[in-house]
C-alpha cells in the first residue's frame, strides 16, 4: 500500500480545517492509502491517532517553534507515544548513531529513520572532527 506523510501538528491550516477534520477527510476520500502523521508533541500524536491516522512519526519534534531544539533524538516522545497509542510509531529526527537507533527500538519504535546521519557528508565529517579535537 502507498503511504503518504502529512503535517499533523495542531498549527492552523490554510483551509481553516482542524487537523482532525483533514485526517478524516483524506481517510474517507482515499481509504486504500496509509497516512503517516508528522507530529512534534505527544498531544499531536494522540490527536492524530484518535482522528484515524495509520502511523505516527516524530518528524517535527524540535523543528517547531513550540518544541525544544536539541542535538539529541526525542527519546521521551517516542516512549510516550508507544505507551499511549496503538499504531506504529516511527522514530525520526536527529538519530545520528547506531546506539540511538537501538534505543528507539528498545523504547518500542516500529521503525527508525536515520536520514541525515547517512546523507549529510558535511555533518558526518563535522562530528568526527569534533570528537577527535575533544
Amino acid at each position: 500500500a502507498d503511504v503518504i506523510a502529512m503535517d499533523c501538528t495542531l498549527r492552523n491550516r490554510i483551509d481553516g480545517r482542524t487537523v482532525s477534520e483533514f485526517i478524516k477527510y483524506v481517510k474517507n476520500k482515499y481509504p486504500r492509502i496509509l497516512f503517516m502523521a508528522d507530529i512534534a508533541t505527544l498531544e499531536e500524536g494522540i490527536n492524530a491517532y484518535e482522528a484515524g491516522i495509520d502511523i505516527v512519526g516524530t518528524t517535527l519534534s524540535g523543528y517547531t517553534d513550540y518544541t525544544v531544539k536539541s542535538e539529541n533524538p526525542d527519546y521521551k516522545l517516542v516512549k510516550d507515544l508507544c505507551e499511549n497509542i496503538d499504531i506504529p510509531v516511527i522514530a525520526e529526527g536527529r538519530i545520528h548513531y547506531p546506539n540511538q537507533a537501538v534505543e528507539m527500538f528498545n523504547l518500542g519504535a516500529f521503525s527508525v529513520v536515520v536520514g541525515g546521519a547517512i546523507t549529510r557528508r558535511f555533518e558526518i565529517t563535522k562530528r568526527f572532527i569534533q570528537a577527535i579535537r575533544s
